[in-house]
């Protein structure tokens, strides 16, 4: 008898893709609210000084974060479809697919450490890695059974 877990696992993995779509969407077509952090962290100035004294600067932060936020949706909807057709089946090649999710957050977690200099950057990583995990490994039983 499959437990609660095994059976509805894969459904961490629902909600993290659509959580990434609101994500990647809010970052695609608001991307100043967030880049005005990432400036303020990386340049140590204020979104509205570098704005007078560069615009072009801004469209260029802009059009970068908006790319991403997009390349952010394309990657939700990969996870989306992995995630209700092979792992919600139990099909061991969504398990070990979906193994890119965490790698992607821990490498994403390192570069910000590394490209900003604060090891602290990485605890933002924290949870989300861990729910990711926690999706992989509580329906391990149901694709490696005895």
């Amino acid at each position: 008898m499959e437990q609660v877990f095994e059976k509805y696992g894969w459904g961490i993995y629902l909600a993290l893709g659509l959580l990434w779509v609101v994500v990647g969407l809010n970052q695609a077509f608001l991307p100043d609210g967030l880049a005005e952090n990432e400036v303020q962290r990386v340049l140590n100035i204020s979104w509205s000084e570098l704005e007078a004294s560069s615009p072009i600067t801004i469209n260029l932060i802009r059009f970068m974060y908006g790319g991403l936020g997009l390349l952010k949706v394309s990657w939700s909807f990969l996870v989306l479809a992995i995630t209700v057709t092979g792992y919600r089946k139990g099909e061991k090649w969504a398990w070990y697919t979906l193994w890119l999710v965490p790698g992607l957050l821990v490498s994403s977690a390192l570069f910000n450490a590394i490209f900003l200099g604060d090891v602290f950057q990485m605890l933002e990583f924290i949870p989300i890695l861990s729910i990711s995990l926690l999706g992989l490994l509580l329906p391990y039983k149901k694709y490696f059974p005895r």
